[in-house]
Protein backbone atom coordinates (compact mmCIF):
# COMPACT_ATOMS: atom_id res chain seq x y z
CA UNK A 1 0.00 0.00 0.00
CA UNK A 2 1.31 3.45 -0.97
CA UNK A 3 0.21 7.01 -0.19
CA UNK A 4 0.24 10.01 -2.51
CA UNK A 5 0.71 13.43 -0.91
CA UNK A 6 0.30 16.71 -2.80
CA UNK A 7 1.07 20.21 -1.54
CA UNK A 8 0.26 23.01 -3.94
CA UNK A 9 0.40 26.79 -3.61
CA UNK A 10 0.75 29.98 -5.55
CA UNK A 11 4.39 29.35 -6.47
CA UNK A 12 5.08 25.62 -6.71
CA UNK A 13 3.52 22.19 -6.19
CA UNK A 14 5.29 19.23 -4.61
CA UNK A 15 4.09 15.62 -4.56
CA UNK A 16 5.43 12.31 -3.24
CA UNK A 17 4.59 8.65 -3.35
CA UNK A 18 5.65 6.96 -0.12
CA UNK A 19 5.13 3.76 1.79
CA UNK A 20 2.95 3.84 4.88
CA UNK A 21 6.16 3.77 6.93
CA UNK A 22 7.48 6.97 5.37
CA UNK A 23 9.89 5.72 2.71
CA UNK A 24 9.61 8.04 -0.31
CA UNK A 25 9.50 6.19 -3.62
CA UNK A 26 8.92 9.10 -6.01
CA UNK A 27 8.99 12.90 -5.86
CA UNK A 28 7.75 15.41 -8.43
CA UNK A 29 7.64 19.20 -8.55
CA UNK A 30 5.88 21.60 -10.87
CA UNK A 31 4.59 25.19 -10.88
CA UNK A 32 1.68 26.78 -9.06
CA UNK A 33 -1.61 24.92 -8.73
CA UNK A 34 -4.07 27.47 -7.42
CA UNK A 35 -7.31 27.02 -9.40
CA UNK A 36 -8.48 30.53 -8.46
CA UNK A 37 -5.51 32.24 -10.11
CA UNK A 38 -5.18 30.17 -13.31
CA UNK A 39 -7.46 28.91 -16.05
CA UNK A 40 -9.09 25.49 -15.83
CA UNK A 41 -6.92 24.36 -18.74
CA UNK A 42 -3.72 25.50 -17.00
CA UNK A 43 -4.77 23.89 -13.73
CA UNK A 44 -5.61 20.60 -15.46
CA UNK A 45 -2.30 20.62 -17.32
CA UNK A 46 -0.32 21.29 -14.12
CA UNK A 47 -1.97 18.53 -12.08
CA UNK A 48 -1.83 16.04 -14.96
CA UNK A 49 1.86 16.76 -15.52
CA UNK A 50 2.55 16.26 -11.81
CA UNK A 51 0.71 12.92 -11.59
CA UNK A 52 2.21 11.62 -14.84
CA UNK A 53 5.71 12.47 -13.61
CA UNK A 54 5.17 10.32 -10.51
CA UNK A 55 3.67 7.57 -12.64
CA UNK A 56 6.71 7.54 -14.95
CA UNK A 57 9.07 7.28 -12.00
CA UNK A 58 7.32 4.39 -10.27
CA UNK A 59 4.64 2.80 -12.49
CA UNK A 60 4.20 -0.29 -10.28
CA UNK A 61 3.94 1.64 -7.00
CA UNK A 62 1.61 4.18 -8.61
CA UNK A 63 -0.93 1.50 -9.43
CA UNK A 64 -0.94 0.45 -5.75
CA UNK A 65 -1.64 3.89 -4.27
CA UNK A 66 -4.56 3.42 -1.87
CA UNK A 67 -4.70 6.85 -0.21
CA UNK A 68 -4.17 10.39 -1.48
CA UNK A 69 -4.48 13.79 0.12
CA UNK A 70 -4.14 16.95 -1.96
CA UNK A 71 -3.84 20.22 -0.08
CA UNK A 72 -4.03 22.98 -2.68
CA UNK A 73 -4.31 26.74 -2.36
CA UNK A 74 -7.75 27.92 -3.45
CA UNK A 75 -9.21 24.42 -3.76
CA UNK A 76 -12.03 25.05 -1.26
CA UNK A 77 -13.25 28.20 -3.04
CA UNK A 78 -15.64 28.81 -5.97
CA UNK A 79 -16.61 25.17 -6.54
CA UNK A 80 -12.95 24.28 -7.13
CA UNK A 81 -13.14 21.31 -4.77
CA UNK A 82 -15.58 19.48 -7.06
CA UNK A 83 -13.48 20.22 -10.14
CA UNK A 84 -10.25 19.10 -8.46
CA UNK A 85 -11.82 15.93 -7.06
CA UNK A 86 -13.08 14.94 -10.52
CA UNK A 87 -9.68 15.65 -12.11
CA UNK A 88 -7.66 13.68 -9.58
CA UNK A 89 -10.13 10.80 -9.57
CA UNK A 90 -9.61 10.48 -13.33
CA UNK A 91 -5.84 10.33 -12.88
CA UNK A 92 -5.51 8.06 -9.83
CA UNK A 93 -5.99 4.29 -9.43
CA UNK A 94 -9.65 3.27 -9.28
CA UNK A 95 -9.94 2.39 -5.58
CA UNK A 96 -7.74 5.18 -4.21
CA UNK A 97 -9.25 7.05 -1.23
CA UNK A 98 -8.99 10.76 -2.05
CA UNK A 99 -9.31 13.74 0.29
CA UNK A 100 -8.87 17.46 -0.45
CA UNK A 101 -8.20 20.57 1.61
CA UNK A 102 -6.71 24.03 1.52
CA UNK A 103 -2.90 23.79 1.55
CA UNK A 104 -2.96 25.28 5.04
CA UNK A 105 -3.99 21.90 6.43
CA UNK A 106 -0.73 20.41 5.11
CA UNK A 107 1.29 23.00 7.00
CA UNK A 108 -0.79 22.46 10.16
CA UNK A 109 -0.33 18.70 10.15
CA UNK A 110 3.39 19.12 9.42
CA UNK A 111 3.60 20.80 12.84
CA UNK A 112 0.98 18.89 14.86
CA UNK A 113 1.66 15.48 13.27
CA UNK A 114 -1.92 15.12 12.19
CA UNK A 115 -3.46 16.39 15.41
CA UNK A 116 -5.83 19.35 15.93
CA UNK A 117 -4.40 22.85 16.25
CA UNK A 118 -3.94 26.18 14.53
CA UNK A 119 -1.50 27.13 11.79
CA UNK A 120 -0.34 30.64 10.97
CA UNK A 121 1.08 30.69 7.46
CA UNK A 122 3.10 33.62 6.23
CA UNK A 123 4.95 33.59 2.94
CA UNK A 124 4.18 35.84 0.01
CA UNK A 125 0.62 35.79 1.40
CA UNK A 126 -0.76 34.99 4.85
CA UNK A 127 -3.64 32.92 6.23
CA UNK A 128 -4.66 31.37 9.55
CA UNK A 129 -6.38 27.98 9.72
CA UNK A 130 -7.53 25.67 12.51
CA UNK A 131 -8.94 22.16 12.81
CA UNK A 132 -10.61 20.78 15.94
CA UNK A 133 -11.09 17.21 17.20
CA UNK A 134 -14.27 16.78 15.15
CA UNK A 135 -12.36 17.64 11.97
CA UNK A 136 -14.07 20.98 11.47
CA UNK A 137 -11.87 23.50 9.67
CA UNK A 138 -12.04 27.26 10.16
CA UNK A 139 -9.95 30.05 8.64
CA UNK A 140 -9.30 33.73 9.12
CA UNK A 141 -7.48 36.29 6.95
CA UNK A 142 -5.75 35.54 3.67
CA UNK A 143 -8.29 37.36 1.51
CA UNK A 144 -5.78 38.73 -0.97
CA UNK A 145 -2.80 41.08 -1.03
CA UNK A 146 -4.73 44.14 -2.24
CA UNK A 147 -6.70 44.63 0.97
CA UNK A 148 -5.66 41.83 3.36
CA UNK A 149 -2.83 39.31 3.86
CA UNK A 150 -1.53 41.30 6.82
CA UNK A 151 1.69 39.86 8.18
CA UNK A 152 2.65 38.38 4.81
CA UNK A 153 6.01 38.91 3.16
CA UNK A 154 4.36 41.49 0.95
CA UNK A 155 2.83 43.30 3.92
CA UNK A 156 6.17 43.36 5.76
CA UNK A 157 7.82 44.62 2.57
CA UNK A 158 5.28 47.45 2.28
CA UNK A 159 5.84 48.42 5.92
CA UNK A 160 9.59 48.38 5.25
CA UNK A 161 9.31 50.73 2.29
CA UNK A 162 7.07 53.08 4.29
CA UNK A 163 9.72 53.27 7.00
CA UNK A 164 12.45 53.96 4.43
CA UNK A 165 10.54 56.76 2.71
CA UNK A 166 9.46 58.32 6.01
CA UNK A 167 13.09 58.34 7.14
CA UNK A 168 14.12 59.92 3.82
CA UNK A 169 11.48 62.66 4.25
CA UNK A 170 12.38 63.19 7.93
CA UNK A 171 8.83 62.11 8.79
CA UNK A 172 10.24 59.18 10.70
CA UNK A 173 13.42 58.12 12.49
CA UNK A 174 16.57 56.99 10.73
CA UNK A 175 16.76 53.26 10.24
CA UNK A 176 19.14 50.54 9.08
CA UNK A 177 16.41 49.56 6.66
CA UNK A 178 17.39 52.39 4.30
CA UNK A 179 20.91 51.19 3.58
CA UNK A 180 19.78 47.56 3.51
CA UNK A 181 17.03 48.20 0.94
CA UNK A 182 19.30 50.32 -1.26
CA UNK A 183 21.94 47.60 -1.16
CA UNK A 184 19.36 44.94 -2.01
CA UNK A 185 18.15 46.85 -5.07
CA UNK A 186 21.71 48.09 -5.85
CA UNK A 187 20.59 51.72 -5.87
CA UNK A 188 22.23 54.96 -4.80
CA UNK A 189 19.24 56.92 -3.48
CA UNK A 190 15.80 56.32 -2.00
CA UNK A 191 13.78 57.97 -4.83
CA UNK A 192 15.26 55.42 -7.26
CA UNK A 193 13.24 52.72 -5.47
CA UNK A 194 10.08 54.02 -7.17
CA UNK A 195 11.30 53.01 -10.62
CA UNK A 196 12.13 49.50 -9.39
CA UNK A 197 8.80 48.97 -7.61
CA UNK A 198 6.80 50.14 -10.61
CA UNK A 199 9.00 48.31 -13.12
CA UNK A 200 8.19 45.32 -15.33
CA UNK A 201 7.84 42.78 -12.49
CA UNK A 202 4.66 42.56 -10.43
CA UNK A 203 5.05 44.84 -7.38
CA UNK A 204 4.12 41.92 -5.11
CA UNK A 205 7.09 39.90 -6.40
CA UNK A 206 9.40 42.91 -6.03
CA UNK A 207 8.27 43.93 -2.55
CA UNK A 208 7.75 40.58 -0.76
CA UNK A 209 11.48 39.70 -0.52
CA UNK A 210 12.04 42.89 1.51
CA UNK A 211 10.54 41.03 4.49
CA UNK A 212 13.89 39.27 4.86
CA UNK A 213 15.60 42.66 5.17
CA UNK A 214 13.19 43.78 7.88
CA UNK A 215 13.75 40.57 9.84
CA UNK A 216 17.52 40.81 9.52
CA UNK A 217 17.55 44.46 10.64
CA UNK A 218 15.29 43.56 13.57
CA UNK A 219 17.83 40.93 14.64
CA UNK A 220 20.51 43.65 14.46
CA UNK A 221 18.48 45.75 16.91
CA UNK A 222 17.06 48.38 14.57
CA UNK A 223 14.14 50.15 16.24
CA UNK A 224 11.99 50.63 13.13
CA UNK A 225 12.51 47.06 11.96
CA UNK A 226 11.57 45.72 15.38
CA UNK A 227 8.46 47.92 15.37
CA UNK A 228 7.44 46.34 12.05
CA UNK A 229 7.94 42.79 13.37
CA UNK A 230 6.10 43.68 16.59
CA UNK A 231 3.19 45.02 14.54
CA UNK A 232 2.89 41.93 12.36
CA UNK A 233 3.18 39.64 15.38
CA UNK A 234 0.22 41.46 16.90
CA UNK A 235 -1.63 40.96 13.60
CA UNK A 236 -0.77 37.26 13.68
CA UNK A 237 -2.00 36.98 17.24
CA UNK A 238 -5.30 38.68 16.42
CA UNK A 239 -5.88 36.27 13.54
CA UNK A 240 -4.88 33.23 15.62
CA UNK A 241 -7.20 34.30 18.42
CA UNK A 242 -10.06 34.92 15.98
CA UNK A 243 -9.55 31.48 14.48
CA UNK A 244 -9.59 29.95 17.96
CA UNK A 245 -12.87 31.71 18.79
CA UNK A 246 -14.41 30.34 15.59
CA UNK A 247 -13.23 26.85 16.44
CA UNK A 248 -12.79 26.58 20.24
CA UNK A 249 -10.73 23.72 21.64
CA UNK A 250 -11.27 21.76 24.84
CA UNK A 251 -7.55 21.68 25.61
CA UNK A 252 -6.19 24.29 27.99
CA UNK A 253 -3.25 24.87 25.68
CA UNK A 254 -3.43 24.84 21.90
CA UNK A 255 -0.52 24.19 19.56
CA UNK A 256 0.03 26.95 16.98
CA UNK A 257 2.27 26.05 14.05
CA UNK A 258 4.21 28.87 12.36
CA UNK A 259 4.80 27.99 8.72
CA UNK A 260 6.06 29.75 5.61
CA UNK A 261 9.14 31.63 4.50
CA UNK A 262 8.58 34.62 6.81
CA UNK A 263 9.13 32.31 9.78
CA UNK A 264 12.61 31.15 8.71
CA UNK A 265 13.85 33.09 11.76
CA UNK A 266 11.45 31.14 13.94
CA UNK A 267 12.81 32.04 17.37
CA UNK A 268 12.44 35.79 16.75
CA UNK A 269 8.71 35.40 16.09
CA UNK A 270 8.08 32.83 18.81
CA UNK A 271 9.66 35.11 21.42
CA UNK A 272 7.50 38.07 20.41
CA UNK A 273 4.30 36.00 20.16
CA UNK A 274 4.87 34.45 23.59
CA UNK A 275 5.20 37.96 25.04
CA UNK A 276 1.86 38.95 23.50
CA UNK A 277 0.19 35.72 24.63
CA UNK A 278 1.31 36.20 28.24
CA UNK A 279 -0.47 39.55 28.27
CA UNK A 280 -3.65 37.94 26.94
CA UNK A 281 -4.95 34.37 27.12
CA UNK A 282 -1.65 32.57 27.77
CA UNK A 283 -3.02 29.48 26.05
CA UNK A 284 -0.94 28.96 22.91
CA UNK A 285 2.19 26.89 22.33
CA UNK A 286 4.01 28.30 19.30
CA UNK A 287 6.07 25.76 17.33
CA UNK A 288 7.66 25.25 13.94
CA UNK A 289 6.97 22.38 11.56
CA UNK A 290 8.51 18.92 11.76
CA UNK A 291 8.55 18.53 8.00
CA UNK A 292 7.75 20.15 4.70
CA UNK A 293 4.00 20.70 4.19
CA UNK A 294 3.89 17.77 1.76
CA UNK A 295 4.69 15.55 4.75
CA UNK A 296 1.63 16.98 6.45
CA UNK A 297 -0.40 16.02 3.38
CA UNK A 298 0.78 12.43 3.75
CA UNK A 299 -0.32 12.45 7.41
CA UNK A 300 -3.70 13.87 6.38
CA UNK A 301 -4.16 10.90 4.06
CA UNK A 302 -3.04 8.27 6.59
CA UNK A 303 -4.69 9.60 9.79
CA UNK A 304 -2.17 7.93 12.10
CA UNK A 305 -2.10 8.00 15.93
CA UNK A 306 0.48 10.39 17.42
CA UNK A 307 3.28 7.86 18.05
CA UNK A 308 2.91 6.26 14.63
CA UNK A 309 2.77 9.71 13.01
CA UNK A 310 6.06 10.65 14.67
CA UNK A 311 7.73 7.47 13.39
CA UNK A 312 6.31 8.08 9.93
CA UNK A 313 7.50 11.68 9.69
CA UNK A 314 10.99 10.83 11.01
CA UNK A 315 11.39 8.27 8.23
CA UNK A 316 9.76 10.59 5.71
CA UNK A 317 12.18 13.43 6.54
CA UNK A 318 15.21 11.13 6.35
CA UNK A 319 13.99 9.73 3.06
CA UNK A 320 13.29 13.24 1.70
CA UNK A 321 16.81 14.37 2.58
CA UNK A 322 18.30 11.31 0.88
CA UNK A 323 16.03 11.77 -2.13
CA UNK A 324 17.01 15.42 -2.61
CA UNK A 325 20.77 14.80 -2.27
CA UNK A 326 20.85 12.00 -4.85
Amino acid sequence: MYVLAIDGGGTKTLATISTCRGQIMALAETGKSNPTSMSFEQFTETITELINDLKRQQPHEFQHITKCHAGLSGVTENNNEEITHALLTSLLPKDCQLSLSNDGLNALYAGTLGQPGIVQISGTGAITLSIDYSGRIERTAGWGYIFDDEGSGYDIGIRTLKAVFKAFDKRGPETLLTAAVLEYFQLQSVPQIIEVVYGEAHPRDTISPLSKIAIECAKRGDGEANTIIDQVCYVFYQSIDACYKKNPFTDKRVKVVLAGGVFNELELFIKKLITIDKKNSNQYDFVGAYSLPVGGAALAALKLPSKEAQLFIDQYNASMKEFLTN
